[in-house]
């Protein structure tokens, strides 16, 4: 075959190529998903180191200690999860993972404005 012809295989892979990349051009981009981040809820229990608590709530909380980055928190009664408010977002944490024997101690990413367990009322930190 002479290769100053244009073979036909060739054509095709060549206009193929042509229209694969012309659709590519001239398509959208997806749409990626909208994130949006609700803010905390406002604070119910007044700025104090003990909640009381709800009829759905079956621990309270005895002792806050806060630092930048840290919670330390000693719980009364059973809780399940632990829902730490900052102005970066909430963060949701298992009272199993955190600690045990009452005592929890909990790595944020901010430091944190709210704490609440359960069902308990939101206690404020600020």
């Amino acid at each position: 075959m002479d290769d100053r012809k244009m073979n036909p295989l060739r054509l095709i892979i060549g206009t193929g190529l042509v229209i694969y990349f012309a659709i590519l051009l001239t398509s959208k981009p997806a749409e990626e998903p909208l994130v949006v981040q609700t803010p905390p809820p406002a604070p119910t229990a007044p700025a104090q180191a003990t909640a009381q608590p709800s009829a759905n709530c079956q621990a309270q909380i005895e002792e806050v200690g806060l630092t930048s980055y840290e919670l330390r928190l000693r719980l009364e009664g059973s809780a399940e999860r632990i829902i730490i408010y900052t102005d970066q977002g909430n963060l949701t944490t298992s009272t199993t993972e955190a600690g045990s024997a009452g005592e929890y101690r909990i790595r944020t990413p901010a430091p944190a404005t709210a704490v609440q367990i359960d069902d308990c009322p939101v206690l404020s930190l600020r």
